[in-house]
């Protein structure tokens, strides 16, 4: 079994990996990391995991580094500072913003860098706007289709603010209502730009995060601008066709399809002269903790879907 550990357990991301690592066929949870509430069994801290694992919550010490594969969960800012007792670990996947284009680390969705992750010691994944916004636009990017400014309208749930209550995410100001934020200025657009230009030209990107009225998923719309003869559906169909957790919708996709699920939905609409991508995800699953062993699956030399090919609850 491949033995994994958790730091920052508690946290709504470490509690989802810890989740997905306990289904996981050939991965063993074998630690879970929590500064705040070390000696706590972890089904009391998290009681969604009550009866499903008997682990009690520790400090973070050298011997997390002595695990097959280490997953970091930790508030943006707290990452980089655990590497230097790291440096002996076969495999860290970063979660967190810390190392995302970082020199020496792996990044980018694992449909399109499977073949860099395949081996990797040292994965970053990518946040959960950035998530949307790269799958909707990479194959655009590649091909050179992107033919001006792209825009994007996309609404997440209150878990993507974290753990830690704040004004803005707390449930009544949220409920009944939507609201935009970080309007032009949100940290998730230089991330995906810088990524989106390894790959080819990449125009300005605009981005407006809007807060829903509920707690876990993202719908985002990106409207591209491209070259009026271009078959897009084609080109997703072609580039997505072969990944197990991309579905290709033919309608609009829909945020309870994708709850507590690791699968990306999209479609795609073609207008004259601009492509409208619609992207639904969970944030805290293929935005976050799902893609996270969705990528130490690959760097692991595992088919990628290992151990996350689960399907929503319905309706």
């Amino acid at each position: 079994m491949i033995r994994a550990c958790v730091v920052g357990a508690t946290g709504y991301v470490g509690a989802e990996l810890c989740r997905w690592v306990l289904a996981h066929p050939l991965m063993e949870l074998s630690r879970c990391v929590s500064h705040s509430r070390a000696g706590e069994p972890l089904g009391d801290a998290v009681p969604g995991l009550l009866g499903c694992t008997d682990l009690v919550l520790s400090s973070f010490d050298d011997a997390v580094a002595d695990h097959d594969v280490v997953f970091l969960a930790t508030p943006h800012g707290a990452a980089a500072p655990l590497m230097p007792a790291m440096r002996s670990a076969s495999l860290v996947v970063d979660a967190s913003a810390d190392h995302r284009n970082a020199e020496g680390w792996v990044y980018g969705p694992p449909e399109h860098v499977a073949e860099a992750l395949s081996g990797a010691r040292r994965v970053s994944c990518p946040g959960c706007f950035a998530t949307t916004m790269e799958l909707a636009l990479a194959p655009l990017v590649r091909h050179a289709l992107l033919a001006g400014p792209v825009h994007v309208s996309a609404t997440t749930g209150s878990t993507g603010s974290g753990a830690s209550p704040k004004a803005a995410t707390h449930h009544p100001e949220r409920s009944a209502n939507l609201r935009a934020y970080k309007v032009g200025v949100h940290q998730h657009v230089p991330e995906v730009r810088t990524w989106l230009q390894t790959l080819g030209p990449c125009p300005h990107l605009a981005m407006v995060p809007q807060s829903g009225p509920f707690d876990r998923g993202i719908f985002a719309t990106v409207f591209a601008p491209i070259a009026a003869d271009v078959d897009v559906a084609g080109l997703f169909a072609d580039t997505y066709g072969p990944a197990p957790l991309i579905r290709l919708r033919a309608g609009s996709p829909e945020l309870r399809h994708v709850r507590g699920t690791a699968f990306a939905d999209l479609s795609v609409h073609g207008t004259p002269g601009t492509a409208i991508v619609l992207v639904a995800l969970d944030n805290l699953g293929k935005g976050a903790a799902s893609q996270a062993v969705q990528c130490a699956n690959a760097a692991l030399d595992l088919p990628q879907d290992t151990g996350l090919r689960v399907p929503g609850a319905l309706p």
